[in-house]
């Protein structure tokens, strides 16, 4: 029984309940997909070309794309949390951090470690698509943390490089989307926007703002968006509304519910306190 289901530009997000002694409708594979079998409770088990295994405790598993597999469960039942990404998005998202084309893609099918990145984030996702909808820039971001987080904890074709630097990419790259973001904060950004004015690839620039500011791209446009829409509350009588278009947020719900995360209280509530 599908509990959650999330399909994205590039990856679907699913977490799975198998009643016990169920399985999966049929054997299937996933076209064009990796998968990423992750245990959540119980002790489920898989089948990949015809070979049944059980996943031990602190193991997962990645299905390559047309790989035949199904999940099933013993007699406690099992809950599984499956990631799938597609291969091209993957190569494109490795051939930016090598900076040459990607040739063959293969990562090890089993590996054992904590799957915690994973789950933290998909749990974020969940929460934030429950409670309020995510712009292109959010969703994009996320999908390439996702990539990166998959590289990082595994091994396959390109683990050597991985792990390498591929380029030296400093302060100048970041200082011009920083600055193409100040200079044009309320207008509409996008990752490919703030990609084209740095000259570095979205991967990078995601990159770039997590080790030096500590943000995602749209967690900072949103937070320099909301300092200046705490001036204008503090020196002006606008509208709270002309106010969120104003400095650029496109929703006026997406407004508040980030004003109210950053400052403890409503727009409204905090103007009557300043």
């Amino acid at each position: 029984m599908k509990l959650f289901e999330l399909n994205l530009e590039q990856s679907k997000l699913m977490m799975i309940q198998f009643s016990p002694k169920t399985a999966d409708p049929k054997i299937h594979g996933h076209g064009s997909d990796f998968q990423l079998s992750i245990p959540l409770i119980g002790t489920p088990f898989i089948q990949i070309n015809n070979q049944d295994r059980k996943f031990q405790e602190r193991w997962w598993c990645i299905t390559s794309p047309d790989e035949k597999h199904y999940h099933y469960s013993n007699e406690a039942g099992s809950r599984l949390l499956l990631i799938n990404l597609k291969k091209s998005f993957l190569e494109r998202v490795l051939a930016e951090r090598l900076e040459r084309t990607v040739e063959r893609l293969e990562f090890s099918p089993w590996v054992e470690g904590s799957a915690e990145g994973f789950k933290k984030m998909v749990t974020r996702m969940m929460k934030h698509t429950l409670d309020s909808s995510l712009h292109l820039e959010e969703l994009q971001e996320f999908e390439y943390e996702l990539a990166s987080l998959l590289f990082s904890h595994t091994r396959g074709t390109h683990s050597n490089d991985w792990i390498m630097e591929a380029s030296y990419t400093d302060h100048p790259s970041l200082r011009k989307a920083m600055d193409y973001i100040h200079d044009d904060f309320s207008n509409e950004l996008d990752l490919d926007t703030l990609s084209n004015a740095s000259g570095i690839s979205k991967y990078y620039l995601i990159r770039l703002f997590r080790e030096y500011v500590g943000q995602t791209p749209s967690q900072y446009i949103a937070d320099y968006r909301l300092r200046h829409a705490e001036q204008l509350l503090r020196k002006t009588s606008c509208e709270v509304t002309d106010i969120a278009f104003e400095v650029g947020f496109g929703s006026l719900n997406t407004f508040e519910r980030l004003f109210k995360k950053k400052y403890g209280m409503t727009a409204s509530e905090f103007r009557k306190r300043v």
